[in-house]
């Protein structure tokens, strides 16, 4: 592990710089607990949880690691009364996305949390670094859910060099050690993922949508906002299609994301994968079993040490020639 050690461990307390992401509630205090035991930050996922749901989550975790957590909020969803269960439980580590808040940084800072904050554009990552942000999370397009228009390739870099000393984890479209690799030859100091993580024995996503993952290739993702009125990364379906083929006006995103509740509720009850949300990443091409969240830890170590070795090794080659 001494070779995956990057100064983001020191920073979280982690042993590998590999970040579970928040993914929504379909993240289990087992999942979060695997991550972390393992060497990792495994997150909650705080969005549409209750404050209640949400402090049991964060005790549960407690009772299953020692190891630094994290609760990730999404900021232009913030429910205040969910966040303040986040800093009085003094959780480790607040993720952020989604938005800027100096304010919620500021309190998690007074709480004596690190925080990490997701973003999509340089201009965001120099806003949220100067608000005070421990971690910046480059999230490339690539990515599934949640995400913004830029390539994880140029973002990373571009992020690197515009924050300076604030570490950058990168995050979007890395699902094996050579993208774990890729990221830290671009500069930055770790990886998130997300698509890995829900095709996980641990997490909490109906068997229907992991099998979509597994069977899934990159390119039959593609970004939508039919699902929450903001753009996000899934699995086409039924759903999007004809949502996007009706021209039905996008509504504000706390509107949208609750519309066609009742449909993927019912869609989830069916194990009917046409209309329901199967968010996932290009990444989804590369992913093709269904392990435990430890297994894929390790499997993300051992890749890494690999894939660096084998380009160290191929770079050798390319000088002696």
């Amino acid at each position: 592990m001494t070779m995956l050690h990057t100064p983001v461990c020191g920073l979280l307390g982690i042993d590998v710089p590999i970040l579970q992401a928040g993914m929504s509630r379909y993240t289990t205090p087992q999942l979060v607990a695997a991550v972390s035991n393992a060497g990792g930050l495994g997150i909650i996922g705080g969005l549409g949880r209750t404050p209640d749901e949400l402090r049991s989550e964060i005790r549960q975790v407690r009772e299953l690691t020692s190891r630094p957590f994290g609760v990730n909020h999404v900021l232009c969803q913030l429910d205040p009364a969910a966040f303040q269960v986040t800093l009085a439980q003094r959780v480790p580590v607040l993720s952020l996305a989604w938005g800027r808040s100096d304010d919620l940084t500021y309190q998690a800072h007074e709480a004596g949390m690190k925080v990490v904050h997701m973003v999509s554009t340089p201009e965001e990552a120099g806003l949220v670094a100067s608000d005070g942000a421990d971690v910046v999370v480059a999230q490339g397009t690539e990515g599934g859910g949640h995400v913004g228009m830029m390539s994880t390739l140029p973002l990373v870099p571009l992020v690197v060099d515009l924050v300076g000393d604030v570490p950058v984890i990168a995050a979007g479209g890395i699902a094996d050690g050579r993208g774990v690799a890729a990221a830290l030859a671009l500069g930055a100091s770790g990886v998130m993922l997300g698509t890995r993580f829900v095709a996980t024995r641990e997490s909490l996503a109906p068997a229907f949508w992991k099998q979509a993952i597994l069977e899934a290739r990159g390119d039959q993702t593609g970004i939508t906002d039919a699902f929450s009125g903001l753009y996000a990364r899934a699995i086409s379906n039924a759903f999007a299609a004809g949502y996007e083929a009706s021209g039905a006006p996008v509504l504000p995103s706390l509107l949208q994301s609750s519309a066609a509740q009742d449909v993927y509720t019912a869609s989830a009850a069916q194990g009917n994968r046409d209309y329901f949300p199967l968010l996932a990443g290009q990444s989804s091409g590369l992913i093709r079993n269904l392990p435990g969240a430890p297994e894929v830890v390790a499997s993300l170590v051992a890749e890494t040490r690999s894939a660096l070795a084998a380009a160290a090794q191929r770079a050798g080659l390319r000088a002696e020639s």
